[in-house]
């Protein structure tokens, strides 16, 4: 297994709270530094104290990840022109944002642009900013956190679904073009996870009607997701690349009977 005395650098997205705040955590706890990504400045004032008092002492940048990519603009989305200078070696974008709910034609055009500019548009310009340090390395950890929504679709959220299949045809383009560098691509794909964010948007009974339709009956917590992606951005997973890994329980393989356990 190839082994490094650097102390590698990942930049995660949408690390305030929630699946970002977690993977912080793992991949501190792996002995990475961090850089991390919150929208509004101090919005991640609890996932520092957390860092903080794990002995990690991270750096954040901030800004609207909507905002197109430009040329060399220091406040390009997510602080990009902070990043100068800095050696990324993993990179994990797990920022998102939904739509308002409705039809698609009750949609507005604005809505839509930030939804797939969050998600989908600034992967491709994060990707763009991190790959050249990680070609002169030839090291590189891509992580793109999509959604079970992207493969199964999502009446009433069409924008942040498409975004998220999106992601797919990045994932698996960039692990061919970078393949030859030593930089791996992949794509975890959650479905219902215990969040905040997650419980603000669904009823309880919503929730529990949708953990229950899952095999194993429960909704996935943050922290599983952390040690996957951990696992895709460490050297153990060097041959693992292109791929687009569920992390949903099972969500959507088929109907579960109610009243008793799922056949074997």
């Amino acid at each position: 297994m190839p082994t490094t005395t650097h102390q590698r650098t990942a930049l995660v997205t949408g690390a305030s709270r929630g699946i970002g705040r977690a993977i912080a955590l793992e991949l501190a706890r792996g002995g990475h530094r961090l850089v991390l990504h919150e929208h509004e400045p101090g919005s991640g004032a609890e996932t520092d104290a957390l860092l903080r008092a794990a002995h990690s002492e991270p750096r954040w940048i901030h800004g609207d990840l909507a905002r197109p990519v430009g040329a060399g603009d220091t406040d390009e989305p997510g602080g990009l022109g902070d990043l100068a200078g800095l050696e990324i070696d993993v990179l994990v974008h797990n920022a998102s944002a939904f739509a308002p709910y409705g039809r698609v034609e009750d949609g507005a055009r604005e809505a839509d642009a930030e939804v797939l500019g969050v998600a989908l548009t600034a992967g491709i310009g994060l990707a763009r900013a991190v790959t050249p340090g990680m070609r002169a390395r030839g090291f590189g950890r891509l992580v793109f956190i999509g959604s079970a929504a992207g493969r199964l679709g999502a009446a009433g959220q069409v924008a942040y679904a498409t975004a998220k299949a999106g992601l797919l045809g990045l994932t698996r383009s960039l692990a061919v073009e970078l393949g030859r560098a030593g930089i791996t691509c992949n794509l975890v794909e959650p479905g219902l996870i215990d969040t905040e964010r997650t419980r603000a948007a669904l009823s309880g009974a919503q929730f529990q009607a949708l953990a229950a339709s899952t095999p194993v009956g429960r909704a996935g917590n943050p922290e599983e997701l952390a040690r996957l992606v951990a696992f895709l951005a460490s050297d153990d997973a060097g041959y693992v690349t292109g791929a687009a890994i569920p992390a949903d329980g099972g969500l959507g393989l088929g109907v579960v009977p109610r009243n008793q356990e799922p056949p074997c």
